[in-house]
């Protein structure tokens, strides 16, 4: 249990926030820091979705963010964010 609030106090979000994004949604925590919508966090990680926010945040094309969403799987997509936070 310690290296998740290890991680969560690295992400800057709650362990609450850690355990809803590992299980693909993002709180409100998570908007806050990630600075895109929780809807389109959401789509991102579970249907592969890429709104405008998403993908300048990421800094990628739409077609790149998809390719990459695909290649990654939806746990890749949890982590990707995920190491964004930590950022």
């Amino acid at each position: 249990m310690q290296q998740w609030r290890d991680v969560a106090h690295k992400a800057h979000i709650t362990l609450d926030d850690l355990e809803g994004l590992l299980q693909g949604t993002a709180y409100l925590t998570v908007q806050e820091r990630f600075g895109v919508s929780m809807s389109c966090v959401n789509a991102y990680i579970n249907r592969n979705q890429a709104s405008a926010d998403l993908v300048a945040r990421l800094g990628f094309s739409v077609v790149a963010a998809h390719t990459l969403g695909n290649a990654l799987g939806r746990d890749g997509r949890i982590g990707l964010i995920l190491g964004l936070l930590m950022d």
